[in-house]
């Protein structure tokens, strides 16, 4: 590997398998879970709003709605997986544009903060055969002038300074700026509050042994084994995985994971019900079985 991140860091921890075949071998995924899709669709809305709020362009909740909608119904809907056998699509897509309508009328509407970077990419040197990157969120300088770095969580949120990840993303930040001091932020959208701490440039030395130390790890492992756990089921590699775990090997198949992209293009996005051509009085359009249900609607397949 010519870099590191600290997704490829945790993919080790969690199965050195899995990080074989993503980061090593370079595989693509059989599929992509629908955590993963929603979290995606959602830090796109943030990054597209702040870029709205940098051009003086207001926005009112319709805006975000109308986005969220547009970028959801445009992806590879046909590579998601639905694990949970009772949620569907539907769920997701409701529980991801709860989580920005909540945001916007909490946070942002309110947010006097400048942003200096959205979902900004870097890349630094920890030693001499050590390169470390990363993609942050949102960097902003607050009122105060403090400089804080924003990670968007839809999932479950730790302490910022339980895990690595912006920690050695302050390693990059305090090469381009001359504070001693910035702010660690976590904007744990489903719990609907903000986790912020202090960060000192004095702590950026453990951090960067502490990453040298987890990827010369890395560096020095010959055989990759797989560790079976329930998170097998959200693994996308969990159908060439030699070892997967037993939940995995029960399953024969899930009716949310779409053998192809045409398959996928019968079925609505929003709820995942059949979708049929209709007649209204504009001529014919493409509408979701489960109507009024689920008004998902195209002009064509």
């Amino acid at each position: 590997m010519d870099s590191y991140s600290f997704s490829a860091i945790s993919s080790f921890k969690k199965c050195p398998k899995s990080f074989e075949y993503k980061y090593i071998k370079k595989i693509h995924e059989a599929f992509f879970s629908i955590e993963s899709y929603m979290g995606t669709s959602v830090h796109e809305i943030l990054r597209w709003a702040y870029e709205q709020k940098q051009k003086n362009i207001e926005l009112q909740i319709d805006d975000i709605n109308n986005q969220y909608k547009h970028f959801w119904d445009k992806g590879s809907l046909w590579k998601v997986k639905v694990i949970k056998s009772d949620k569907s699509i539907g769920d997701y897509f409701d529980q991801g544009l709860e989580l920005l309508t909540s945001y916007f009328q909490r946070v942002f509407c309110f947010d006097k903060s400048v942003s200096l970077h959205l979902e900004h990419k870097f890349e630094i040197l920890l030693d001499n055969d050590i390169k470390y990157k990363g993609i942050i969120d949102r960097v902003s300088k607050t009122q105060d002038k403090v400089i804080r770095i924003i990670d968007f969580k839809t999932g479950k949120v730790s302490h910022p300074l339980e895990t690595l990840q912006l920690p050695s993303y302050a390693l990059y930040v305090f090469e381009q700026n001359v504070d001693d001091k910035i702010e660690l932020a976590f904007e744990d959208l489903k719990e609907k509050r903000e986790v912020v701490v202090p960060f000192l440039r004095e702590d950026t030395k453990r951090v960067k042994l502490n990453l040298i130390e987890e990827i010369t790890r890395i560096k020095n492992t010959d055989t990759f084994k797989a560790k079976p756990s329930i998170l097998c089921m959200w693994c996308g590699y969990n159908n060439i995985c030699e070892n997967p775990h037993d939940s995995v090997k029960k399953v024969v198949e899930n009716r949310d994971l779409f053998n192809s992209e045409d398959e996928y293009e019968k079925c609505c996005p929003r709820c995942g019900g059949i979708l049929k051509e209709r007649k209204g009085k504009f001529g014919k359009f493409i509408g979701c079985s489960n109507y009024p249900e689920c008004k998902y609607t195209r002009k064509e397949w």
